[in-house]
């Protein structure tokens, strides 16, 4: 192979897997099927919106809690340490607590949101929350109910209503127990009126209205256990802390109803303080208890010392000492006070419970002992926070892992510590006590001088003095206990509630669902015609050939429409007319090589398969060559399937298998038109070998014979894909036109000739774009003669052509409909 010819192949191979020339104008083309694709995208995302998906709304609330790090050892300032595990742990132990199932019971039964309201509208039921209603239901949870059965609710009057249940079987449940006793049918009466108690078997319910009025729609109720409502409360909880600042706490919920957010949401924190002052005022309580009791033990004992003070006295006379015996009086009962209140302390730190940092005892103790709340809390959290790592370490470490054994010894230490604080503060009781018994042994020894009846006088003193100074002192802590309960307030302060202000739902986002069904819309045609492009094998613009073949483009013919074949000799103003004579002038590009005689030029018109219009530009070609003063003959030499002769009015009794045949004379199949220079050869009977006839020296006779008579010989030769005879042909050809059609032909057909073109095998060959069309995109930028003058008065179909208004729109329609369907 030449170099030449691989520079052709190599040019010809490198045709695009996705033409961009042949698919930007069809894209752009296709813009109706955009706004189509966009619009229904658009309604759908408009629909989900709307109707489709339930809209969820945020409520958001702040609140702060007190920090408490002083060294008050006062027990209600450091309560909320013992319920949440010290600030440490704040925000974990609030979102534990928030989220638990036993605080979200109290938010339901506070909120009485285990009545579960629905509308249903025109498209869709919804869920709503009692705010949203135009009634609310109260029930007795006292009463057993019947639970799962949802009942319509429709406006009779202002003063009652009716009831209606589709399905009316349900299950009998106990609120006390949150049970579900048994299955079991409710009958409610046909009409309810507000305000009063409906009781029946097994329901207990009134009904009140609210603020909003009856809709078109309707509204419905169901009860529904504790469990399924604090289960719905409890979803899409969220507690952060939004700023540095630890004692700063933030709560979300997401719910249906942005009512139902905010209710639940200030219910919620509204249970959190009440537990709190209840845990705070439990262990006030507890504390004034425990003092109540010891005072009364103290009580009786004084009460005794005293009925024997006031007996000695009487007995003996005695009322008053000397100074040295008074003295050593009040040594006794100031030490004796002392030791007292040393073994109070030793007893309350025994009674210590370090693992349980929430125990009311411990708080009790802590402060009986006077050790330093703060700085034993400040342990307990540290000891907590390590537990709290440990349990969420072993998530992903195993037992045995260097890493947990580091913390367990961190673990270790902090109880460690936490023994050391105590340990060091009853090592210093015992200390103080064993120098209070030293000193009250030394005053004890002191008063064995005294006589009996004086020791015996200093001894019941003593034991009323003993009584009196313990009761005393226990009287004031039960009285600071008394204060320190009456001035709790709660540790957690609301900086902003949750609060119905219109807010717009978070869920789902529109605009970006609008903008997903935009992109959708869009890319949905984008993706389908770019498929169709890939799928598409039709030769649809000039492109399709020339980045497939070296042979030249001669022309482009457009499509016949309701014309006649004859269209030069039937329209000469047509565009179609016109594209033939540009044809006819071009062929003179094809003659390179001198011709085969040099009076007469001989044009072989051929195509791949059949259908593809050669015959029909054989025979417009040979009219408008015709048309001038040179004498044509158009012969027909499809021998197997002739076609020329319907469309010139002649017959085709006779033709070239007869004269090949030897049969008759070249004179007698000849066959005049109206064109005085344009004469027609049929092809006449088919014959059984046609392969054979077109190889005879008879065939080469009638060429010969023409090309003395005629200056152009047109000839109408069978489709190259299917048999050969075209290529036998050939050699009596100056030149050939290869007839491809658009959105007929495929873009590989065009190989065929090509390639013998680029072997050398061929010469002079062009190629004729049959049908050609400016639709879809394609064809821009290739006129030929053809499509650039409608509307302009420039061909004879102009006449017809429609250039107001109403045909533009029936035009614009018209590519719609194309696009479309």
């Amino acid at each position: 192979m030449s170099t030449e010819v691989k520079e052709k192949n190599t040019k010809k191979n490198k045709s695009e897997f996705l033409d961009i020339e042949r698919l930007i104008p069809r894209l752009i083309n296709s813009w109706p099927l955009y706004i189509v694709s966009i619009l229904i995208a658009l309604a759908i995302a408009f629909y989900f919106n709307n109707w489709k998906l339930n809209k969820i709304y945020s409520a958001n609330t702040t609140f702060k809690i007190k920090d408490n790090n002083s060294s008050n050892n006062n027990l209600a300032s450091n309560s909320i340490n013992f319920i949440w595990g010290g600030n440490a742990n704040k925000i974990d132990g609030l979102s534990y607590t928030l989220t638990s199932r036993m605080h979200n019971e109290k938010v339901v039964k506070k909120a009485e949101s285990y009545i579960f309201y629905y509308e249903e509208g025109r498209f869709k039921k919804s869920d709503i929350y009692k705010l949203d209603a135009p009634f609310h239901v109260h029930i007795d949870t006292l009463y057993q109910q019947i639970a799962n059965v949802e009942i319509k609710v429709k406006p009779k009057d202002n003063r009652s209503f009716y009831f209606e249940v589709e399905n009316n079987n349900g299950s009998l449940y106990n609120f006390s127990k949150d049970s579900i006793v048994k299955s079991d049918v409710i009958n409610l009466p046909k009409v309810g009126y507000y305000n009063q108690w409906i009781i029946g078997k097994n329901y207990k319910l009134k009904l009140t209205r609210s603020n909003l009025p009856f809709t078109t729609n309707t509204f419905s109720f169901k009860l529904v256990p504790i469990q399924v409502a604090t289960s719905r409360a409890t979803r899409n909880f969220n507690v952060s802390n939004p700023s540095k600042i630890s004692s700063i706490i933030a709560v979300s919920k997401n719910a249906e109803s942005l009512n139902e957010a905010v209710d639940i949401l200030n219910n919620s924190i509204k249970v959190l303080i009440e537990n709190e002052l209840a845990e705070r005022n439990l262990s006030a309580f507890q504390t004034r208890k425990y003092l109540q009791g010891r005072i009364a033990t103290v009580k009786l004992k004084l009460d005794s010392a005293t009925d024997q003070l006031q007996e000695l006295q009487k007995r003996t006379g005695v009322y008053n000492f000397d100074t040295k015996k008074s003295e050593i009086l009040s040594n006794l009962s100031e030490l004796d006070k002392q030791r007292i209140q040393i073994q109070e302390k030793i007893s309350a730190l025994y009674r210590l419970m370090p693992k349980k940092s929430s125990s009311v005892d411990n708080l009790i103790a802590l402060n009986i002992a006077g050790l330093d709340v703060t700085y034993y809390m400040s342990n307990v959290d540290k000891l907590d926070g390590l537990e709290n790592q440990k349990i969420q370490m072993l998530k992903v470490y195993k037992a045995n892992a260097d890493e947990i054994k580091d913390i367990e010894q961190k673990i270790e230490k902090t109880r460690s510590d936490i023994s050391n604080i105590v340990n060091a503060h009853l090592e210093k009781l015992n200390t103080d006590l064993s120098a209070v018994n030293s000193k009250l042994s030394e005053t004890e020894f002191k008063a064995k001088d005294l006589p009996y009846e004086e020791i015996e006088f200093v001894e019941a003193n003593r034991g009323f003095d003993l009584n009196s100074n313990l009761y005393s002192t226990l009287i004031n802590q039960l009285n600071t206990t008394d204060l320190s309960l009456a001035s709790i307030v709660s540790d957690i302060t609301i900086i902003d509630p949750a609060k119905n202000q219109n807010q717009g739902s978070i869920y789902p986002n529109t605009r970006n669902n609008y903008l997903v069904a935009l992109g959708i819309g869009f890319i949905i045609p984008f993706v389908l015609i770019i498929i169709k492009e890939l799928l598409d094998f039709k030769v649809k613009v000039v492109k399709d050939i020339t980045s497939r073949t070296n042979i030249p483009v001669l022309g482009l013919v457009g499509p016949l429409g309701d014309n006649s074949p004859l269209v030069v000799i039937n329209n000469p103003k047509s565009g179609l007319s016109e594209s033939f004579r540009s044809i006819r002038s071009n062929l003179k590009f094809l003659y390179k090589s001198s011709a085969l005689n040099e009076n007469n030029k001989t044009i072989l018109v051929t195509s791949f398969i059949g259908g593809e219009g050669k015959t029909f530009n054989a025979m417009n070609i040979a009219s408008t060559i015709g048309s001038m003063d040179k004498k044509t003959v158009l012969i027909g030499l499809d021998l197997r399937k002739p076609k020329i002769f319907d469309d010139f009015n002649i017959n085709n009794k006779i033709g070239v298998t007869d004269f090949v045949a030897g049969d008759i004379e070249l004179n007698k199949i000849v066959q005049h038109t109206i064109l005085p220079n344009l004469d027609i050869i049929t092809a006449g009977p088919i014959p059984p070998n046609p392969s054979e006839l077109i190889l005879s020296e008879r065939m080469e006779q009638l060429f010969s014979e023409l090309k003395n008579i005629y200056d152009y010989i047109i000839i109408d030769s069978p489709p190259i894909g299917l048999v050969t005879d075209s290529y036998d042909l050939m050699k009596f050809a100056d030149c050939t036109l290869y007839v491809t059609r658009y959105n007929y032909s495929e873009k590989n057909f065009i190989n065929t000739i090509s390639n013998k073109y680029d072997e050398g095998e061929i010469s002079n060959v062009g190629i004729i774009f049959n049908d050609f069309q400016i639709k879809s995109g394609y064809g821009y930028g290739y006129g030929y003669g053809y499509g650039y003058g409608y509307g302009y008065g420039y061909f004879s179909e102009d006449e017809a052509f429609d250039n107001s208004t109403l045909g533009k729109i029936k035009r614009l329609f018209q590519r719609i409909k194309e696009k479309l369907f």
